[in-house]
């Protein structure tokens, strides 16, 4: 597998990249097909493999002063020999006949977005390299337990695993997990109204309420409805019960509730991810909320003229 992208020359120091190591050539490709999908430009892509591509990367060497420019930048840098340790970590990789794919990302969501993609397909060592400077990028692909939706690492390997995996982790009280099913961009909105625009938005209110609103609860997906867009992109209905939920004010034993929980979901690579979800609570008998003189909030049947209290 051959890069064709950024240049074939040598690789002074990857600023500004993400930067993993997959086994071999198959999910490589996919990695960098899925890269493509999710919007960076092939040209922001290098994929070092091989002999040739080691003299590209290896600081140890003596082409183009290699060596000396290297050593130039660490001084000025203060001397750091930890983003050394991890360059040649990479150098070692592709003599082993190992992929390194290095991914030009700037910004801090492209970057987890990149990163993402390359744990998704089996990428080590992933960590961006800043302006002499590398952060290591802790994974929150979900832990393997049996009988679970997905494939062993917990990603959704088709739309109907999304909310089937939701549950499994709110029922865990596991919000690391629970975000890494949306995108980093992902919205949300839940019963309320409350508007979440990206991951680490999503994963900090379900830390929240898994912990304060619903740490006994119990969530049980009921059924579930796909409406396919395209073959990439799918809208997934799911039916749930909530129960279990904790006790507030004068409501000492809350009673279960239903909802729906609207997710939209497309490809990403072999993996299926959520762009956006909408939660909906079902009010039996009801058809609609209305707000009263005293701005209470309630739900309202016109047919029968009934409003709750």
């Amino acid at each position: 597998m051959n890069s064709n992208a950024i240049d074939r020359g040598f690789i002074p120091y990857p600023t500004n990249r993400v930067v993993g190591t997959i086994a071999d050539a198959e999910h490589a490709n996919a990695a960098v097909t899925a890269l493509v999908e999710a919007g960076f430009d092939r040209q922001s892509i290098d994929v070092l493999h091989g002999e040739e591509d080691v003299n590209r990367l290896d600081p140890t060497g003596t082409e183009h002063g290699v060596l000396e420019r290297l050593q130039r930048a660490l001084i000025r840098t203060g001397g750091r020999a930890e983003e050394y340790k991890h360059l040649m970590h990479h150098v070692d990789d592709v003599r082993a006949g190992r992929f390194v794919i290095m991914v030009l990302a700037s910004e801090r969501e492209r970057r987890t977005m990149a990163a993402d993609i390359l744990d998704r397909h089996g990428a080590e060592f992933v960590g961006f390299y800043g302006k002499w400077a590398w952060q290591g990028f802790s994974t929150t692909s979900v832990a393997a337990i049996p009988d679970r939706p997905g494939d062993a690492d917990g990603y959704a390997t088709r739309p109907e695993d999304i909310p089937r995996l939701f549950a499994d982790a709110w029922n865990r009280r596991d919000s690391d997990a629970l975000a890494s099913l949306f995108d980093a961009d992902a919205e949300f909105v839940n019963v309320t109204g409350l508007w979440w625009h990206d991951r680490g938005s999503i994963r900090d209110a379900h830390a929240y309420g898994l912990t304060r609103i619903f740490n006994d609860s119990t969530l049980a997906v009921d059924d579930l409805r796909l409406k396919r867009l395209s073959d990439d992109v799918v809208v997934v209905h799911a039916a749930l019960t909530l129960s279990g939920q904790t006790a507030i004010a004068p409501i000492r034993q809350p009673a279960s509730r239903k909802s729906i929980l609207s997710f939209v979901v497309h490809r990403v690579g072999d993996r299926w991810m959520c762009a956006s979800a909408h939660n909906t609570d079902v009010v039996p008998g009801m058809e609609t909320n209305v707000v009263s003189e005293d701005g209470s909030f309630r739900a309202a049947n016109y047919r029968s003229g009934r409003a709750s209290a």
